[in-house]
């Protein structure tokens, strides 16, 4: 059985954030740009490599590197469509009440996820920020869990690791965290049978896995 939870690392997009749109149109125009033959790939199969960064996801698709300046140039251009999603701020409000320690781990290079953090005015409930660019092995491997489980001291047996993707959940699991699929973005049908100690349907089912606060015994 689970432990109960004391602290949360995040993926960012399609978990806390709606980017998919921003990501998909620079995607398209990356694709049109560099190679141009008017047939891109289906979105699909971009989305089933999430989690990892962009680079790392043209490799494994076979595609020109040079399509990640573009893609870079269309994220950051469009970057104030993306919004959380419904019921998010209330729950990182109440976990930062509740002082639980919270941190990002995200296939985007640093500098755009607390770009991105800042602009949506929630960088301040986050300790830690782990990007694609600050570890040397980027999820599924464990690098980026554990390299916030040192800095914050934080006890893997009761630190949850919540994602919408394969390499989330992985990473989480490589890391020896509980991990929770974040389901409010309708996951493709492979991560959803992929193993993880919860399914959360709304942001504020993780306030349910808390470790409840311990009572002062009077004398």
């Amino acid at each position: 059985m689970p432990e109960a939870v004391s602290a949360v690392i995040f993926d960012l997009d399609g978990t806390l954030i709606d980017s998919k749109d921003v990501m998909r149109n620079a995607y398209f125009t990356a694709y049109e740009e560099v190679v141009g033959d008017g047939a891109p790939p289906p979105f699909s199969e971009y989305c089933r490599y999430l989690g990892q960064s962009f680079p790392t996801i043209m490799r494994q698709m076979g595609l020109p590197m040079e399509m990640h300046a573009v893609f870079m140039r269309e994220s950051v251009r469009n970057m104030r469509q993306v919004s959380l999603f419904e019921g998010v701020l209330p729950v990182l409000e109440e976990l930062k009440r509740r002082k639980v320690p919270l941190a990002i781990a995200t296939g985007k290079d640093h500098a755009r996820a607390a770009a991105l953090l800042k602009y949506l005015e929630v960088d301040r409930h986050f300790a830690m920020v782990v990007g694609c660019d600050d570890v040397p092995y980027q999820k599924p491997a464990p690098d980026m869990a554990l390299s916030i489980l040192c800095r914050l001291d934080l006890d893997p047996a009761e630190t949850l690791f919540i994602g919408d993707a394969v390499a989330d959940l992985a990473c989480g699991r490589n890391a020896g965290v509980m991990t929770a699929l974040a389901k409010w973005d309708r996951p493709a049908a492979e991560v959803l049978r992929h193993p993880a100690d919860f399914h959360l349907e709304h942001p504020s089912d993780i306030l349910s896995l808390l470790r409840k606060p311990q009572k002062c015994r009077l004398f």
